[in-house]
């Protein structure tokens, strides 16, 4: 709420979200942060067999794709539902694989994320990300070679997961609402202009009586329209 000495301009807020989205592209792949909508993640490869988890779920919501041309180093991430936590799995006895890959390669319709046995566990993964009809289609495996607990997964997949480039929000103001207060038997008058340069003042509405309370009026706040200032005058 805004308030000039005894004149009140309360704001009335609309949520708007256009299917428009700041990103750029490189050879097809656009970055972004992007909203499972389905597939399949898979634990495996131990005495424990194979564990199928359908997704979207709370720790595999989303995944961000980083495609910047200037680096000329792709990266890719999944996250939970929070959009900050990275999606990651135990390995034995005391490790942990994050996934999020990077130094991907750019090719015209994908991007491929490939790493050889390496570290201590010896991990590896193999991930392409694919331009899909509306967004990404993901599919790859993390394994670890040395693994040193027989109940313990090994290796893990991700398989026909379809992420969608999410729409970019933005704050749409649809109506202001002019409040001030007022005395009993005194009538007032709402104005506006669009500038703090002129003089010249359009009536909003007609005259309204005051009753010793709290007097408001609305306005339609009309898209791509100038600014405007509003004032309210006792009438004579």
């Amino acid at each position: 709420m805004i308030k000039l000495k005894n004149r009140m301009v309360r704001w009335v807020v609309t949520f708007a979200i256009l299917s428009t989205s700041s990103v750029f592209a490189q050879s097809g792949v656009a970055s972004g942060l992007y909203q499972i909508v389905s597939g399949t993640f898979t634990e495996c490869c131990s005495l424990l067999g194979e564990n199928r988890y359908s997704l979207p779920n709370e720790s595999q919501t989303f995944v961000s794709l980083a495609n910047d041309p200037q680096s000329g180093l792709p990266a890719m991430t999944f996250l939970s539902r929070d959009m900050q936590t990275v999606f990651g799995v135990s390995l034995c006895p005391t490790g942990a694989a994050n996934f999020s890959f990077g130094d991907g390669m750019v090719f015209p319709d994908r991007i491929v994320f490939h790493v050889d046995p390496g570290g201590p566990y010896q991990l590896s993964w193999n991930y392409t990300a694919t331009n899909s009809p509306d967004g990404l289609q993901i599919d790859g495996t993390l394994g670890a070679l040395r693994m040193l607990c027989a109940d313990s997964y090994d290796r893990f997949s991700h398989t026909n997961v379809v992420a969608v480039l999410m729409p970019s929000p933005t704050i749409r103001v649809s109506e202001v609402e002019i409040c001030w207060n007022t005395s009993s038997n005194r009538t007032y008058q709402t104005q506006y202009r669009s500038s703090l340069t002129t003089n010249n003042w359009t009536d909003l509405g007609p005259p309204q009586v005051g009753n010793g309370s709290t007097n408001c009026i609305t306005d339609k706040v009309v898209l791509e329209q100038p600014r405007r200032f509003y004032r309210v005058l006792v009438v004579p």
